[in-house]
């Protein structure tokens, strides 16, 4: 039975012996979806979407382009590096589809923000004609009479009273546009025409809410490199907290508290609610919606369509869903993410054979359609970026500066940046579950982080440690291991959670547990490499690998993960007790000694005296002595950096 409540579809069962009805599903995602890929047909860019190439690529795109101010530009210059920058200037091709990929720890939500700067206050570089596309000139030039008539129109207070006094302001012209929040307004040039109406989407609340709250702490910038917070509003269920300033229902009470309800009794009806709700959508200058939510009636209302539509994590969205908010008349689709990240999830085994998991940004980059890919990662020691960069992104990932800075713990081989801890445990599965567990893995990773926090106080928190694993029970194991050995402060000092649920977050040490361990070498979804690449790019100077590597290495990519441990040396077996391992006397032999001063450049020190009492007893022209010093000065230095490197 199919019902209808507060405008969402449910799918009802009916127990006619037991007089009850079972929820079982809210089907309004779907036919939101069903009646998106019945709306392609109308879409301007529908034969883009169905071959995934541009139709008329080899035209110049600077007849649709648009011009950034230079204040604004010589700001994204100066904070973004040359691949961010080169995802906003696809941007501002006015291309109708930009792919832009951002690996872990790229800056994705950093480029989004400098894609909204430039959106929100660029113009169009021409203008359109009848004729097609041409640069904006001046009028003809005009006689005296004409130039009179345009004073008098010009000036009207030299002959009466000047009509804008009569007039009340408009938003945008009397130089102020209100923010969501009423607190900072929003400066607005009033000769600028061309205002984007930008609606910033993504598969899942958490994934929105997070992009809302930097908008809201970081603001973005203005036309003359202002920082400022636009209008915004955040549509929608389950908002997070942070972001309750800016979400849909509080600014609709917000503004039902300053009506005067005196003159309709107190009643507020349901138009009246619509109405706030449209006008809302039509103000604010960014709407930030899920997917699904993007196809609610409440869009219907409005009277101002969407000029660009951004996507925010479009890898983890099935194609349907991602054609949801195509429809609101936007002419410049974002798509933003990661397909060698988490996929979207789908439950029917059946529906993920037939290709329903498949994004469009994973289907169009498959078709050969450009990709902007953000290319230098700001998180990982470089020990940990070197496996995903190789493995995942054809070595193209690179690192910035300052990551390889050496943390305490690094005093020990098996405490990071990299490690992968060999441990044959016993893989079991809860009845009914249909999840799995390994207990032994969860005894080691209880000694392990007692080392860590027992030498290393600072990582006593949540905020700094976490321990990850492909399932749920796995997790619940943890957890209440930890609450029993560390009491109930546990949660406040370790943070535990599912790979699922971790990406898009980070943290200073990482442990991954795999779980599985048997003789077939089964591995259920853990051979999911996107899977692994979220795992293993969590971690900022120290990422714990714990599995059974006899049952891992069945799998192409985690035997390519042990290999290039133990080529780093950076594997260890792990045997029965496990206390053992982390006996002093075992630790002693992982102790990494700070380098003495190397050999080397004692030698290259001898080298330079004797060079120079060689040089001090030669009869020669002072200006050779110079030069001949300045030589030998550069020949030292390259031997004293080689006994550093040593």
């Amino acid at each position: 039975m199919l019902a209808l409540f507060d405008s969402v579809y449910y799918f009802i069962v009916d127990m006619p012996f037991s007089g009850q009805n079972f929820q079982v599903c809210s089907l309004s995602t779907i036919m939101r979806e069903f009646t998106a890929m019945h709306s392609v047909a109308c879409l301007p860019f529908k034969d883009l979407i169905l071959s995934a190439a541009e139709k008329h690529k080899d035209v110049d795109d600077q007849s649709r382009a648009w011009n950034a101010p230079q204040p604004l530009m010589d700001h994204l210059k100066a904070n973004l590096n040359d691949s961010q920058l080169e995802a906003v200037n696809a941007g501002l091709s006015r291309r109708s589809f930009v792919l832009i990929q951002g690996p872990p720890g790229t800056g994705k939500t950093q480029t989004i923000l400098g894609l909204l700067s430039a959106v929100l206050h660029s113009a169009p570089a021409r203008m359109k004609t009848k004729g097609g596309f041409d640069v904006q000139k001046h009028g003809p030039e005009l006689d005296i009479d004409g130039k009179y008539a345009h004073w008098v129109k010009a000036s009207p207070w030299l002959f009466g009273a000047n009509p804008r006094d009569l007039i009340m302001p408009v938003d945008g012209d009397d130089g102020f546009y209100p923010t969501g929040n009423e607190l900072k307004p929003e400066v607005v040039s009033s000769s600028r025409k061309y205002r984007a109406h930008v609606l910033v989407c993504a598969p899942s609340n958490s994934a929105l809410d997070e992009i809302v709250l930097r908008v809201l702490n970081t603001g973005i910038r203005d036309e003359n490199n202002n920082t400022y917070n636009p209008k915004i509003v955040r549509i929608g269920v389950k908002a997070h907290h942070s972001v309750k300033a800016v979400s849909m229902d509080y600014l609709i009470q917000q503004k039902l508290s300053g009506v005067d309800r005196t003159l309709d009794g107190g009643r507020r009806g349901a138009g009246e609610y619509d109405r706030i709700r449209a006008s809302i959508l039509d103000e604010a200058a960014i709407v930030f919606s899920t997917l699904s939510f993007s196809g609610s009636s409440i869009f219907s209302r409005m009277s101002r369509a969407f000029d660009v539509v951004i996507i925010d994590e479009a890898a983890q969205a099935v194609e349907p869903a991602t054609l949801i908010p195509l429809v609101h008349g936007s002419r410049q689709i974002f798509l933003v993410g990661d397909p060698v990240q988490l996929p979207a999830t789908v439950i029917s085994s059946t529906a993920q054979k037939l290709g329903y998991g498949t994004s469009l940004f994973k289907r169009f980059q498959g078709a050969g359609f450009p990709v902007q890919m953000l290319k230098i990662q700001y998180r990982m020691h470089p020990e940990i970026s070197i496996f995903p960069s190789k493995e995942f992104y054809e070595g193209a990932l690179q690192d910035g500066e300052g990551l390889r800075k050496k943390r305490p713990w690094h005093s020990y081989t098996c405490f990071g940046p990299f490690c992968f801890f060999d441990v044959d445990g016993v893989e079991a599965q809860p009845p009914g579950s249909g999840s799995w567990v390994n207990q032994d893995e969860v005894e080691f990773i209880t000694l392990l982080y007692h080392q860590l926090a027992m030498r290393y106080p600072e990582l006593k928190s949540s905020s700094e440690v976490a321990v990850i694993s492909p399932y749920r029970q796995q997790m619940k194991l943890l957890k209440d291991n930890f609450r029993l050995t560390f009491g109930d402060q546990s949660k406040e000092v370790i943070d535990v959670n599912t790979v699922d649920g971790f990406q898009g977050r980070e943290r200073e040490v990482v442990i991954f547990t795999c779980v599985r361990c048997n003789n077939e070498q089964k591995i259920g979804f853990v051979s999911d490499f996107r899977r692994m690449n979220v795992a293993i790019t969590r971690a900022r100077s120290a990422v714990l690998v714990v599995g059974s590597a006899s049952t891992l290495q069945k799998d192409e990519h985690w035997n390519n993960l042990v290999e290039s441990a133990k080529e780093r040396k950076s594997y260890f077996k792990v045997p029965k007790p496990f206390g053992a391992f982390f006996a002093e006397d075992n630790l002693k032999t992982m102790f990494v000694e700070k380098n003495p001063p190397a050999e080397p450049k004692a030698e290259a020190l001898d080298a330079m005296n004797e060079e120079a009492h060689r040089q001090g007893l030669m009869d020669v022209d002072a200006a050779d002595d110079q030069a001949d010093a300045g030589d030998d000065d550069d020949a030292a230095m390259d031997v004293d950096d080689g006994g550093g490197d040593d």
